[in-house]
């Protein structure tokens, strides 16, 4: 499995730019709002997923998106989609909880692993990820991350995501 230095240095070979910032580690998105990073960019919220069929999806969203599951797994033409355990997401993807980002498909060489992108963040220039560990951030421009993603042969499937009606 990669880790953070090897995905690094993947970035910096292929000619890749990035800004990168070291910070306390973070669990989940509330934790991650309170970071007072100066990187540029938008947080995203990044969820595996699985269905009953055994497919798997790496789902891209914007920070503070509640999405439906009923209505993203019939957008995905499946019955029901339910969170990949963690040591499902370890086993994968070679993360565990908090450090979850489409970087870490560069550890899903047998492409198991969909990557869905929400329409949402099309028009986004920049995006935040941790690059394979919670203590770090980076920041990528859109261009770099389809670039990264063409390197190792993940193109992203942009869809439009419903959010759950708030009650």
């Amino acid at each position: 499995m990669t880790d953070i230095d090897k995905l690094l240095e993947f970035l910096e070979r292929n000619g890749i730019p990035f800004k990168y910032e070291g910070h306390e580690p973070v669990l989940n998105m509330r934790e991650s709002d309170a970071l007072h990073l100066s990187l540029p960019g938008v947080r995203c919220k990044n969820l595996l997923v699985q269905d009953k069929q055994g497919r798997n999806y790496l789902i891209v969203t914007t920070a503070n998106k509640a999405l439906d599951l009923a209505s993203v797994a019939k957008t995905f033409g499946s019955k029901r989609l339910s969170f990949a355990s963690v040591d499902r997401l370890f086993e994968l993807l070679g993360v565990r909880p908090g450090s979850l980002s489409p970087l870490a498909l560069v550890n899903d060489r047998s492409g198991q692993i969909s990557l869905v992108i929400d329409h949402d963040l099309m028009h986004e220039p920049m995006f935040q990820f941790h690059p394979l560990e919670n203590t770090a951030t980076i920041a990528l421009s859109k261009r770099g991350l389809e670039e990264f993603l063409q390197r190792i042969d993940h193109p992203p499937s942009w869809k439009n995501l419903e959010a759950r009606l708030s009650s």
